[in-house]
């Protein structure tokens, strides 16, 4: 034990055994690199292994910039936090003050939705991903207001937390909004050049120009040889204040020590006392289960702002997790222990960076040891395997598909059909089905019995099995395609047909 320099007693990690378990990981799990710092004592250490680019062999080193996904969330917050306190905005003031044409589907939710609520998740709507993912492109800020009158809630505002990343884009607008400039120079100018943290990427186009960033890769299991394979990286537009960022793994562990320091760097108060403790501050518990490999371990889990806050193995934890195409990030400290934590990956391994967090936590806390690369990779292989056995029999569907034909010819179920929420799809006949155009996704459909149709895509949307069924008047005329896509909601999106 020696105190740090906040004079908190503190357990001393041991690098090289960090640096086997590094190793590990990336062989277990099939990751290409990893880049691991953690501070304490009053010093960053920093530990890489792994191919930041393995078609040339080219190692990560500490100099490696990851896309840190959601992990951005924490600078949005950071920079609502710094415009409150000059005094521009409120963290309960309605978002309506700030974008007055702001609305949503439940217009009380619209009318009331604060800037908080916004940033702790609660304003009903569950993801509605596949609302934004496949057109990022296509999508102004006008366009993304307006999107948000017609996505639907599932839940009642303000009754439960929900991740929502077009809530995080709303929170960039009001930055924009209120500061009078881009949510991303205000980021640089108010958070990053304050803290001295050097250059880092805003969004994919920018990535592309440092020289020291690592790839993104994806697993294919279904390839002729399974292995991993670079997938271009993402550019998020419109929704950059949701996870846009890259950046090494030493700065985003620095970026965390700001809250150890209550928000003090370099002699400066970058963010109030008073506003980094409301950012890991539980704003709305979390009621979805806890994973199988950490019960026991964990509990009391909540969002605050930007940050998950939660008690793990009886210490408060705050923590995040990122993902975008082809990185997966994950970022910790613990304020009672004056400690933090990042772990950046190029690979779309849900639990290989949330793994080595847990590992460092361990050494920490002086908990007794566990082997939680063999625990997360059991609980992987078992959610495959029931993802698997879920998926419907082709054979008996098939039989039930010439016992119950579809009422109308395929050929007159496809064409254009749009959704004010959703935008346009376009439906193809293709050899045993319908494909389904969404944007850049497209997904492959089967014929179940009657009008009913299942889609799948197997990318973004593994192991998932999307019901879908044809609207048909008495005419016979198909009027409208019906599809759930969004998982979570027992109602299905409705096109209708051009």
């Amino acid at each position: 034990m020696r105190p740090s320099a906040a004079g908190i007693e503190v357990a001393m990690i041991n690098r090289n055994e960090i640096q086997e378990k590094a190793e590990e990981l990336i062989a277990r799990y099939q990751i290409p690199s990893v880049s691991i710092t953690y501070y304490q004592n009053g010093s960053y250490e920093t530990i890489h292994a792994g191919y930041k680019d393995v078609e040339g062999q080219v190692p990560a080193d500490a100099d490696t910039l990851y896309s840190i996904g959601s992990c951005t969330k924490s600078f949005t917050a950071a920079a609502i936090a710094v415009l409150c306190d000059k005094g521009l905005i409120h963290l309960d003031d309605p978002v309506v003050k700030i974008i007055p044409e702001f609305d949503m589907y439940d217009s009380y939710a619209g009318s009331h939705l604060t800037i908080r609520d916004m940033l702790c998740h609660r304003c009903g709507l569950p993801r509605h991903e596949l609302a934004w993912y496949p057109r990022l492109s296509q999508y102004s800020e006008k366009q993304m207001i307006d999107m948000l009158r017609y996505l639907k809630p599932n839940e009642p505002f303000r009754y439960k937390m929900q991740y929502q990343n077009m809530m995080y884009t709303l929170a960039g607008f009001v930055i924009s909004r209120a500061s009078g400039t881009t949510w991303e120079s205000f980021v640089r100018e108010n958070l990053i050049e304050p803290l001295d943290m050097g250059p880092v990427s805003f969004d994919a186009p920018q990535l592309e120009t440092f020289e020291s960033r690592a790839k993104g890769y994806r697993f294919f299991e279904d390839a002729p040889v399974p292995g991993n394979k670079q997938v271009p990286y993402c550019p998020l537009y419109t929704m950059c204040p949701a996870g846009s960022i890259s950046m090494t793994s030493t700065q985003l562990a620095k970026w965390d020590t700001l809250f150890l320091n209550k928000g003090k760097a370099n002699g400066k108060q970058i963010i109030s006392e008073e506003m980094c403790t409301q950012m890991f501050t539980p704003q709305m518990l979390i009621s979805d289960p806890i994973a199988e490999p950490l019960q026991g371990y964990l509990d009391m889990c909540s969002y605050g702002l930007g940050f998950f806050v939660e008690n793990y193995r009886g210490t408060k934890v705050v923590q995040h997790g990122g993902h975008i195409d082809g990185f997966i990030a994950d970022q910790c400290f613990v304020p009672d222990k004056d400690f933090a934590c990042s772990v950046l990956t190029n690979s779309e391994n849900p639990y290989g960076a949330r793994v080595m967090r847990y590992l460092l936590l361990d050494a920490i806390l002086e908990q007794e040891p566990v082997d939680w690369i063999g625990s997360f990779l059991r609980f992987q292989n078992d959610m495959k395997k029931k993802q698997q056995e879920a998926l419907t029999n082709r054979t008996a569907v098939k039989s039930q598909s010439e016992e119950y034909p579809c009422p109308a010819p395929l050929s007159s179920i496809c064409g254009s059909y749009s959704d004010n929420g959703y935008g346009d799809i376009t439906i193809r006949e293709e050899e045993n089905g319908l494909s389904l155009d969404l944007g850049t996704l497209t997904l492959h459909g089967f014929h179940c019995r009657s009008q009913h149709f299942l889609f799948t895509e197997e990318h973004v949307l593994p192991g998932l099995e999307l019901e879908a069924e044809a609207e048909i008047d008495r005419k016979g005329n198909v009027t409208a395609f019906l599809i759930a896509l969004e998982p979570t909601d027992k109602e299905k999106i409705r096109f209708l047909k051009k």
